[in-house]
């Protein structure tokens, strides 16, 4: 699964400081940085053209790809210039970003590498709500998308980034790839697109209708 990615080379940590690129400093890691399980998705190096996309980005894109644990000496070999530190550092940020956005996912270490999880708390729910998450295999960025649509569809692309922060684009093209969501035509605008689940959707999560998505009353209470 990593040979998908193409080896970008950065500078190391002083380098990147001069460079006032975006490094966040954490002196060791720390058991509280991290939290709860679940992976998936895929980085398309193509993309990357003659400015790469900010480190943490990439760090973070790479717990997408595939479903095993990323270890810091793969991720220094794909990132020349960066070192177990920068690593490190790294995920301690994006954990602290998570916490602030409220995020239901961390990235904890696991093995010799580390993966982005669910929160425990949110566990209960997302296994009330996806009955065969493990054959599923989504990411908790992929449920979190998926729950977007479920909820609020017929949902745009540009209504589910603006709730969920960031570019979903290649969340979206896996969720309609797997037959989990279906692009539709805006009613009044053909030109608009949405998107809504499909009976896939329902079959997969054991759901006999939409009526039975847990309302927010239902998950208050577990």
């Amino acid at each position: 699964m990593w040979k998908c990615l193409t080896i970008l080379r950065y500078p190391g940590r002083s380098k990147m400081q001069k460079k006032g690129m975006n490094v966040p400093k954490v002196n060791e890691p720390n058991a509280d940085d991290f939290a709860g399980a679940l992976p998936q998705e895929v980085v398309n190096a193509p993309e990357f053209e003659n400015q790469p996309p900010p480190i943490e980005k990439v760090v973070e894109a790479m717990f997408f790809v595939g479903g095993q644990p990323l270890t810091s000496k793969r991720a220094c070999e794909i990132l020349r210039g960066l070192d177990f530190k920068d690593f490190v550092a790294i995920i301690a940020g994006l954990n602290k970003k998570y916490k602030l956005e409220n995020r239901p996912y961390r990235i904890q270490p696991k093995g010799n590498g580390y993966e982005m999880t669910i929160l425990p708390k949110y566990r209960i729910i997302a296994d009330k709500l996806y009955g065969m998450l493990k054959e599923a295999r989504l990411s908790a960025q992929a449920l979190d998308t998926l729950a977007l649509v479920a909820y609020k569809q017929p949902v745009c692309r540009q209504e589910i980034e603006t709730l969920r922060g960031n570019d979903t684009a290649a969340i979206i093209r896996q969720l309609v790839r797997l037959g989990l969501i279906s692009v539709q035509r805006g009613q009044s605008d053909a030109r608009e697109i949405t998107y809504g689940t499909t009976k896939k959707f329902l079959e997969l999560f054991r759901l006999k209708s939409l009526e039975d998505l847990p309302r927010h009353q239902e998950m208050e209470e577990l």
